[in-house]
């Protein structure tokens, strides 16, 4: 359903795009003391978001903002199908993982006051995380290259099911019995939730305020975000508040709504046009609003000085040749992004309720309209080569040090990741320019190696391996009770007519297809391990951003 348009003061585009785009050149739609946007441009923006604006769905709150103004913001599709009540700017959001920005924002402003180092071990504060005989500073756990293990993904392995009632105790409980990191601290980047759950801990063990308190009294209240708080009772009433969905495979909406009672990974509760109000205090002329700024943009590196695409709870990504920071939230059936080019001063604030919705693409789609395309079109463009050679390296490429897999396939002359062409440079070289990644193959004895080279975060290299078949005789010996001290849950493998099932309590039994000797997939990746006897001892399971927890086979049912 369409709202009210709502919008504020005009401005010159000339002077502030250096150029003159389409909506500066023509007559404004009628109120022109608080029209922006020209009705051409307003119907073009709206168009994009037509599949949501129905009464029958949910759908999405916009801003557009320029030099920390909105120039159009509007609501589109419902806030409540149950109720019928249409979504306005002022609708409130679960903002999902744009809620790491404020967490991180509160260190830092912690950190520019004395109170607290960047490089700090996370035990001065939390002294039950274990040392993993490596330290994990805060800016390691800012810029998520701290290789603890993600909160999400230990839940799930763990039995407990979506609608789980989580809070950050049991988060801190989980950590404190984990036996391992995914990686040596500083080694790589990989997401964690749980980075950023230990830090509103932090923030609450330095200030005596829980990170809901201090951010309210430090940012919130300041900045008039009176719509904006962090939510640590999913069951709380919040005037204005929208529901979520996703659909179900009739296509039918369901209600999907997060049920968490933990936040500084997640957990904010905000509006567009309180995120306005954030954006603006990004361009702010006091010298410690810059200081604080910079301190949010500057990118973290690795170990080896890789320099990151990742800041304190802002990513760096170009998109069309502009330089942008931004962010993307995704819990239950929210969907969020914030979008913006410092460059030319604008931003694109979205946050919807509907699980099927690519936000990033959409708010993408909204800056094509508004900014120059700035595309470096010198980039490598595909060689012709002989494409037939391409075929010798389809197949499938394993790292052992990950458990992650690579499959590409050859068709038609090209070699594909998926539904994602690669650009060929050379017989061996290779861009995925979805993913930002370079691909070099080389033969060797064996088969061949492949060499991943994304942006921002370390090279990986992967084997071509050779996938088995086995019989049902031959999966008999993988059958049996495992047991994880780290997640305090047994899993039972036995042999179904299916082949080996996985059945992790509470929760409906999954396969575990063969892979290569003694690795198996899908969902999960699990390598078994074997004793002196060459018996089955147990595996280490690996799941998205949880590498090799450990599992112990049972001597008898129970007992090891």
């Amino acid at each position: 359903m369409r709202n009210p348009l709502l919008f504020i003061s005009l401005f010159v585009a000339a002077l502030v795009f250096g150029h003159a785009p389409e909506w500066a050149l023509e007559t404004p739609v009628a109120n022109a003391s608080l029209a922006i946007l020209p009705d051409s441009l307003v119907k073009k923006v709206d168009a994009l978001f037509a599949q949501f604006d129905l009464a029958s769905s949910p759908g999405c709150a916009l801003a557009i903002l320029k030099d920390g103004k909105t120039i159009y913001q509007q609501g589109y599709g419902m806030a409540s199908l149950e109720y019928g009540i249409g979504i306005t700017p002022a609708s409130v959001f679960n903002g999902a993982s744009l809620s790491k920005q404020f967490t991180a924002a509160a260190i830092v402003t912690l950190a520019l006051e004395g109170k607290l180092s960047l490089k700090d071990d996370i035990r001065k504060y939390l002294p039950q995380v274990p040392d993993f005989d490596h330290g994990i500073t805060l800016t390691h756990l800012l810029h998520h290259t701290s290789g603890v293990r993600d909160q999400w993904d230990l839940q799930k392995l763990a039995g407990w099911r979506g609608g789980d009632v989580i809070t950050e105790g049991d988060v801190l409980e989980m950590v404190q019995r984990q036996k391992g990191l995914n990686f040596v601290p500083g080694a790589e980047f990989s997401y964690s939730n749980t980075g950023y759950t230990l830090l509103g801990l932090v923030v609450k063990k330095v200030t005596g305020m829980t990170l809901q308190e201090y951010a309210d009294s430090v940012f919130f209240q300041p900045l008039r975000m009176h719509q904006t708080h962090f939510q640590d009772d999913h069951t709380e009433v919040v005037p204005n508040a929208t529901s979520a969905y996703q659909k179900d495979p009739k296509g039918h909406w369901k209600i999907a709504l997060p049920a968490n009672d933990t936040y500084g990974a997640t957990g904010l509760m905000t509006t567009v046009e309180d995120l306005a109000k954030w954006d603006a205090h990004f361009y702010a002329k006091l010298a410690e609003q810059k200081a604080f700024v910079e301190a949010m943009q500057r990118v973290g590196s690795l170990n080896d000085k890789t320099l990151l695409l990742y800041a304190s709870g802002l990513a760096l990504q170009t998109y069309k040749g502009q330089q942008a920071f931004w962010h993307p939230g995704s819990e239950s059936g929210y969907r969020a992004v914030y979008l913006r080019f410092p460059g030319h001063h604008f931003s694109i604030i979205l946050l919807g309720n509907a699980a099927g919705m690519n936000a990033e693409s959409l708010a993408k789609k909204v800056a094509d309209l508004f900014l120059p395309d700035h595309t470096d079109r010198k980039q490598p463009l595909a060689q012709k080569i002989d494409t037939a050679a391409l075929g010798i390296w389809a197949g499938t490429y394993w790292d052992s040090t990950s458990n992650s897999r690579v499959v590409l396939t050859y068709q038609a002359g090209s070699l594909l990741k998926g539904n994602d062409l690669l650009v060929a440079l050379s017989e061996k070289t290779f861009l995925d320019p979805k993913a930002e990644a370079a691909y070099a193959f080389q033969s060797n004895p064996t088969g061949a190696s492949l060499e991943v080279s994304v942006k921002g975060n370390k090279k990986t290299t992967y084997q071509k391996v050779n996938t088995i078949t086995l019989l049902p005789h031959q999966l008999q010996e993988y059958t049996g009770q495992f047991y994880s001290p780290e997640l305090e849950v047994w899993y039972t493998f036995s042999l179904q007519k299916q082949g080996l099932l996985a059945q992790v309590p509470r929760n409906v039994p999954f396969p575990l297809n063969p892979f290569t000797k003694d690795v198996f997939t899908s969902p999960v990746n699990i390598q078994f391990t074997r004793n002196a006897n060459n018996e089955i001892s147990g595996f280490f399971l690996t799941l998205g951003k949880t590498r090799n927890l450990r599992f112990q086979k049972a001597s008898k049912p129970g007992i090891f």
